[in-house]
């Protein structure tokens, strides 16, 4: 329930900022609290559709924060909106901007893009802001190394519990893993090894790729590597199930477990160099394990706003215009 978590996540952080117990306002006068926001939203920019996605449901948040009598009563919130075109120099410049001119901002809420997100999270921790992200799932961001960074995304190391537990299900003992050579899918790849390795399952093989995954893929089937875990992006995704078709790595007898935090139809968009058709991709997809994030709670209990989420999710389209 992503959306709906923003309306909780911005009153418990500004709430412990300005108070732990609210005074009565006896001036009846609200004060403005200024939040910088940081949304990739252009189109065709790198995780656009999620900035897009997500400013609806943050101006939603404010204007439930605002109208209700009991949740910071003192307060007004405001967003001071930025598209950062998830680009780690027009974010960065974005943010040195706010922080010298405009009203005071007391906290930052972004970004969706880590090379974004990165350098603003190491800035602002000078200032001793707090920095919420809606969309981060990069490992590195831990509580030791950042402390005053949180987010309403799980990190890519929570993806291995329920892979894990996937494998207990179905008694599957025996896996191989692939993953894709960079910070964000390395390090909970390492995680999930060493998690592995301490609850006694046995790893045939454990391969990386930077350029192409043939040579990789190629070694996990003469090991007989049959359940296959992976972690890599969307363009990788499709180049693996593209190659694993054509070495015959799918069907009956494999079963793909992969992360996919991936955009819509994701398998779709492939360029027209693309060495596989659409039905051969959609042929090696068709048994694959997928996780990923939870969009909206199926829960029927009224929420903090006095809503459902199924409610909540009607007044989110209108705001969309769907």
């Amino acid at each position: 329930m992503t959306q709906s978590l923003v309306v909780i996540t911005l009153v418990v952080l500004i709430g412990s900022k300005r108070c732990s117990l609210q005074k009565p306002n006896t001036d009846n006068k609200r004060h403005d609290v200024y939040i910088a926001g940081f949304f990739p939203f252009g189109r065709g920019v790198e995780n656009s559709e999620t900035g897009r996605g997500v400013m609806p449901s943050v101006k939603l948040a404010l204007d439930h924060v605002n109208e209700h009598s009991g949740i910071l009563r003192n307060y007004r919130l405001h967003m001071w909106w930025n598209d950062t075109m998830c680009n780690a120099a027009v974010g960065v410049k974005a943010f040195f901007d706010m922080m010298h001119s405009g009203p005071h901002k007391l906290m930052l809420f972004g970004a969706a893009c880590t090379h974004v997100t990165d350098p603003i999270a190491k800035a602002s921790k000078h200032w001793h802001l707090t920095q919420l992200s809606y969309a981060d799932t990069h490992p590195m961001f831990t509580k030791e190394n950042f402390p005053n960074f949180f987010r309403i995304v799980p990190s890519e190391n929570a993806f291995n519990s329920p892979r894990l537990h996937l494998l207990k299900e179905f008694n599957w003992t025996k896996v191989g893993t692939i993953y894709q050579n960079e910070p964000r899918y390395s390090l909970a790849h390492n995680r999930l090894v060493a998690e592995l390795d301490t609850m006694g399952y046995q790893v045939l093989e454990s391969q990386s790729f930077t350029n192409e995954v043939t040579t990789a893929l190629t070694k996990l089937k003469e090991k007989d590597t049959r359940i296959i875990l992976g972690n890599f992006n969307e363009k990788w995704a499709r180049e693996i199930f593209c190659e694993a078709y054509k070495l015959k790595m799918y069907g009956k007898k494999y079963q793909w477990v992969i992360v996919g935090t991936y955009s819509h139809d994701w398998w779709k968009k492939y360029d027209t160099e693309f060495n596989c058709t659409l039905d051969e991709l959609q042929s090696a997809l068709e048994q694959a394990l997928i996780t990923d994030l939870l969009p909206l709670s199926t829960s029927i209990e009224i929420t903090i706003a006095g809503i459902t989420a199924n409610e909540y999710k009607l007044e989110y389209d209108s705001r969309r215009g769907i």
